[in-house]
């Protein structure tokens, strides 16, 4: 590159830079803006955009640049954009911005509501004038014009926002202030900004705001000197500047915006307002109804407000008229009870009053006019005790406010009388029990959908600590409670357990038996599996003392059962086992809480031990009731053959078939079987109807586990003196072994029965004879080994579930579920197959109907025998002993009625059983 080239490019470089360094000058802005057409559109609305080099000339902005309040239009090629942003008057003004972001129209700006005033709204925008110049519309004897563009009756302003104080210019122009500066120009003057501020304008009830409660003697201090002088026949003047708060403030006797020369405490003396109002018929009609207006000096003698005036609470009354109270409205409690009058407005009681609703309560509702007492005089509506009383006006289910008709707190009183904290409260006066404002808060009850509220689920913890400070701690260390918003609108809270109004003591039994259904109400498949345990069984059936999710798991510090402080982990769960079963050990807790024979794949042992059990009992009956349904058409006919029988022959000679002691040892058998069959029924199905009832008819579940355990005795009783009878048989017989089992005379299966259950089989069908039966038939034989079978397995798994502790200590816990399947369902077989096959076979075929009452006498007709058991009839008569067997005398006529009635109470009991047991399990066994 040559010389001539880089001087001409450092020439370039040097214009560009000095262009860059020096900026935008005004001449350059108002080659566009001096133009009056020059407009533009932002939303629906055509904007000038014309700027007045005049009164740009005379601003006090007129030395800067435009470009310095308007930066974004600081471009090098112009023209500049259209869519500047808003001019920021911080960069210059920083405090004066603070104070206007701090203050009420600062904050409406930034959430972009109507109206709000901007700096230009007030100061202007290219014509910016200082606020001493008399042209200024900030001037201070504009001030007020300047606020009441807004802030007077019908603006848009005061239609949109609900603005407490009306024709704000109208009172004030009216006022000792406003007269002082508009008819006597007095520039001293107090004016909106004197009081409010210039820019961090807030509302009276904002503690920061100089109109506060506990500002507003300062703010009038800086006009008014020595108040305390001025007032000291009215308040204690040294409180001005040690404790405001507690006396009354300014603007409590001289009205904002309405402030005259006289005091109103000097004017109306509580003696003129008596005048009047303490005669007895002193009244005012509101829409034709009178309203009586009678204050009695004994009430306000008894009144917490009895050393206040009563111009205090009425401070709008007009003293230069010739009735005072003439202009006398509703009373402002606000005036002195800031705070709660914040807290009610936000209430569901205050927000009902501001819609204009007629029946909410207010402060009179509560606390009464003019005998208002304090909360802790025992004679007060407030009183503690008194409080739910009070509350109940509204909140009970006789309440003719429809707006409770659609609340679901409508009965609220009613519920709370019969709750722990009610009764304590009205039986035992205990003060410190919870009361309505305890957990709703005094003055700002709100619904509990809000999150403001404290009875909102994510509060109800906090709420409730306040008195029970323990549980809370366990609580929120607990797996039900969490600080994340997401997590926590999921988990309960102590609501959702106790319930809101209706909380029970959580020992009585109406609490006890909530306590599945409230966890299940989120824990659905864990509820199911406990449900049937033996645990939620007996649980279903009433008993209160049977272990609920509560007991193993703990009421509120409920844990992960990885976390090793809970109840149910590893280290902790021996011990909690022990609450119940002392003997508790660690094998012991291997017991599967919530198994289910269900899933396979968590549980295969139980899976398959049901299925296993189900296939025998599904095998067992449809092979016996094949058996049966054949048998039915040959008994018909075979009931023929016996009719005739007994018509040809009258019986004189019997056979005796039982010796006493095997009748004996059978009633044994029938009365352990019937109250086995009752009681392990009835917890088996313990979900039904029938099964509930059952069990408060015999006294209970605990009843019904020792009738349970006391017929397992006998059976294990009559079947340990049956082996022992047979040792001693085969001893005084000297029968060897082998013949003593496998003989002709043994129940043992042999080659005849299978011959008989073949020839059986044919006779039914019509295809041959009726077997020659001996002693004993096939089917006589199953039913005596199904009670060796039936106490081993049914025996065996009864003990494990009896004594648990004993039998984990050499074995896994999880047998102990197996042991409660196996034992469920071969008991279910067992009480099936008694009462349909075996009643069949023995007492409800045709031919035997309606009862077979050999098994009481232990005699059979003679000849029915010789019919029946011909192969028995034959040996008997070979080898002699007939004659010893056969007996001429029946039993006696009162016997005979006994055993009818004995007989037909067994089977009446067994066959409704059985009914219930089949409706059961088609309609409520899982």
């Amino acid at each position: 590159m040559n010389m001539k080239r880089k001087i001409a490019v450092l020439v370039f470089c040097f214009i560009f830079l000095t262009l860059s360094i020096f900026p935008v000058e005004n001449e350059t802005c108002l080659e566009c803006h001096s133009d009056k057409e020059l407009t533009t559109t932002r939303g629906k609305r055509e904007v000038s955009m014309f700027v007045d080099s005049k009164l740009l000339a005379a601003s006090v902005h007129a030395d800067n640049d435009c470009v310095a309040c308007h930066v974004d239009a600081d471009v090098e090629d112009f023209p500049h954009g259209e869519d500047l942003k808003p001019v920021f008057c911080g960069n210059c003004h920083d405090n004066e911005q603070l104070d206007y972001d701090s203050g009420i129209h600062g904050m409406a700006l930034k959430q972009k509501q109507i109206y709000a005033p901007g700096c230009s709204e007030c100061h202007g925008k290219h014509y910016i004038l200082k606020v001493d110049n008399p042209e200024s519309p900030s001037f201070k004897m504009k001030i007020p014009f300047l606020c009441g563009r807004c802030h007077r009756e019908g603006a848009p302003v005061a239609r949109v926002y609900n603005i407490t104080q009306h024709n704000i210019l109208e009172n004030y122009s009216l006022s000792i202030h406003g007269e002082g500066l508009f008819k006597k120009g007095l520039s001293v003057t107090a004016t909106c900004i004197d009081c409010h501020s210039s820019h961090m304008v807030l509302p009276h009830t904002n503690g920061r705001s100089s109109t506060s409660p506990r500002n507003i003697a300062g703010t009038c201090m800086k006009c008014h000197f020595r108040i305390e002088q001025v007032h000291t026949k009215i308040i204690e003047g040294k409180k001005w500047k040690d404790a405001p708060g507690s006396i009354p403030a300014c603007t409590d006797c001289h009205l904002p915006h309405k402030a005259r020369k006289d005091s109103l405490a000097l004017n109306v003396s509580d003696r003129a307002c008596l005048n009047c109002h303490d005669k007895p018929g002193i009244h005012k009609k509101i829409e034709g109804k009178e309203h009586s207006l009678r204050v009695s000096k004994e009430d306000l003698g008894q009144s917490v407000h009895k050393e206040l005036s009563c111009v205090k609470c009425h401070s709008d009354v007009k003293p230069r008229l010739h009735r005072p109270c003439e202009t006398a409205g509703k009373v402002d409690c606000s005036g002195c009870h800031l705070k709660i009058a914040e807290e009610y407005n936000i209430s569901g009681h205050g927000q009902e009053a501001a819609r204009g609703s007629a029946n909410v309560p207010g402060c009179t509702t509560c606390h009464g006019n003019h005998k208002t007492k304090s909360h802790l005089d025992e004679t007060s509506k407030t009183y503690r005790v008194s409080i739910p009383k009070l509350c109940g006006e509204c909140h009970r289910s006789e309440s003719n406010l429809e707006e409770l008709n659609t609340s679901n707190q409508m009965n609220a009183y009613s519920d709370y009388s019969r709750s722990v904290h009610g009764r304590s409260l009205t039986e035992k006066g205990l003060l410190p029990s919870a009361i309505c404002t305890d957990c709703h808060t005094t003055h700002m009850e709100l619904n509990h959908e809000d999150r403001r509220s404290s009875v909102h689920p994510r509060n109800i913890p906090a709420t409730c600590a306040a008195c029970h400070r323990g549980i809370y701690k366990e609580f929120i260390r607990s797996v039900h409670f969490s600080t994340l918003e997401r997590e926590a609108d999921k988990l309960p809270t102590c609501t959702h357990c106790h319930s809101s109004h209706q909380i029970a003591e959580t020992d009585r039994d109406q609490f006890m038996f909530q306590v599945t259904e409230q966890c299940g109400s989120c824990h659905e498949d864990l509820t199911a599996s406990y449900l049937e345990t033996m645990h939620g069984k007996a649980h279903k059936l009433g008993y209160a003392r049977s272990a609920k999710c509560s007991d193993c798991h703990s009421a509120h510090l409920i844990l992960n059962v990885d976390n090793a402080e809970s109840s149910v982990g590893l280290h902790n769960i021996v011990n909690t086992c022990k609450q119940c079963h002392e003997d508790a050990n660690r094998r012991f807790t291997g017991y599967l809480t919530h198994a289910t024979h269900h899933d396979p794949v968590k549980y295969p042992i139980l899976h398959y031990t049901y299925w296993a059990m189900t296939l025998l009992l599904v095998g067992v009956f449809v092979f016996f009731g094949i058996h049966t349904l054949l048998w039915l058409p040959r008994s018909f006919r075979h009931l023929k053959e016996r009719k005739k029988l007994e018509k040809e022959q009258e019986t004189r000679y019997y056979i005796r078939r039982f010796e006493a002691a095997h009748r004996v040892t059978h009633l044994f058998v029938i009365i352990s079987f019937m109250s086995l069959a009752l009681t392990g029924m009835m917890l088996k199905f313990s979900g039904m109807p029938w099964a509930g009832f059952v069990a408060n008819l015999i006294g209970g579940v605990e009843t019904a586990g020792l009738i349970h355990r006391f017929a397992a005795l006998i059976t294990f009783g009559y079947f340990l003196t049956h082996i022992f009878l047979l040792i001693r048989k085969k001893r005084a017989t000297h029968t060897p072994l082998k013949k003593f089992i496998f003989g002709p005379q043994s129940l043992m299966f042999n080659k005849k029965d299978l011959q008989d259950f073949w020839a059986t089989l044919k006779w039914f069908v019509g295809r041959g004879p009726r077997p020659g039966y001996g002693r004993w038939t096939y089917w006589e034989k199953f039913d005596y080994f199904a009670v060796f079978w039936g106490v081993a397995v049914i025996g065996l798994s009864g003990l494990m579930l009896w004594f648990p502790e004993f039998f984990t200590r050499f074995l896994p816990g999880r047998l102990i579920n197996v042991a409660t399947i196996i034992h469920s369902d071969e008991a279910l077989l067992a009480v099936g197959f008694i009462f349909t096959i075996h009643f069949f076979n023995t007492h409800l075929r045709p031919d035997a109907f309606p009862m077979d009452k050999v098994i009481f006498t232990g005699l059979v007709p003679l000849e029915e025998y010789k019919k029946e058991r011909p192969h028995e009839y034959e040996k008997l008569k070979e080898s002699g002993q007939l004659k010893k067997k056969v007996v001429k005398d029946y039993i006696s006529r009162k016997w005979e009625k006994v055993v009818y009635v004995a007989g037909f109470t067994f089977l009446t009991l067994g066959i409704i059983l059985i009914l219930l047991i089949i409706y059961s399990v088609l309609f409520g066994y899982q």
